[in-house]
């Protein structure tokens, strides 16, 4: 497992053999087991991060996928490409995985919802100015909703690009809809069918998007919080 890790990361001898203590050291501290921690690894690698970087981001990780009952391999990847398309940095995986936790707690988010609607509307998200936080109290109002994640991410991305174009900030826009006469026609003559649903839905629940974006913002500890709920929960039942 750890040949295919420096095969990808191309590290030195030494940050080998850090990466390998690492992956045995929690695998012998957690449920995951050490072969389990280097696939964690080597997905970090594939997606560009330095031996420094996975070494400071491999514990967070494990706490989400604890959280979450996913493999890590796939933990790994939905939270590196998140922490990416947000433009963060290494340092604010914790922040990351903890909005996640925070999240599919709070919602009917989860890990592939996210995943899935984060792809497309991400990017977008950051280049209008929204962090995380924002992002995910909008998607989790929409999963609310019974809207399925790609319509979710898509609808979402469709609304930042179209008050964009129209110099609207995000607020206005559904300010728009709500002081309508005609909520409908006023949504849609605004972010075309593309739009219009997913814009109703968080016109109409706008103070309940708001107080999940304050939950977010204050989610820090909450994917360890988890995992070790989860972790007691196991315990328990053996």
């Amino acid at each position: 497992a750890m040949s295919e890790v420096r095969a990808i990361v191309q590290g030195t001898r030494e940050e080998m053999d850090l990466l390998t203590a690492s992956a045995i050291s929690l695998g012998s501290a957690t449920k995951f087991t050490a072969t389990e921690v280097a696939g964690l690894q080597k997905e970090y690698a594939k997606l560009g991060f330095t031996v420094e970087e996975i070494l400071a981001i491999t514990e967070g990780t494990l706490d989400l996928a604890e959280a979450t009952g996913t493999d890590l391999a796939t933990a790994a990847q939905v939270a590196g490409a998140t922490l990416r398309q947000f433009g963060l940095d290494a340092s604010q995986m914790g922040r990351v995985v903890d909005v996640m936790a925070k999240s599919f707690s709070s919602s009917a988010l989860d890990l592939e919802k996210f995943k899935v609607a984060m792809a497309t509307v991400a990017p977008v998200a950051r280049a209008s100015g929204k962090d995380i936080e924002f992002t995910s109290a909008r998607l989790s109002v929409l999963a609310d909703a019974g809207i399925d994640a790609s319509t979710a991410g898509t609808s979402l991305r469709s609304i930042f690009l179209e008050l964009n174009k129209r110099g609207l900030t995000f607020e206005e826009g559904l300010r728009k809809i709500n002081e309508s006469t005609n909520k409908n026609v006023t949504a849609l003559d605004l972010f075309g069918k593309r739009g219009a649903t997913a814009a109703l839905v968080l016109a109409e629940n706008t103070e309940k998007a708001e107080k999940l974006e304050k939950a977010y913002d204050d989610a820090t500890g909450s994917a360890e919080e988890m995992a070790r709920i989860m972790e007691d929960n196991l315990i328990g039942d053996t």
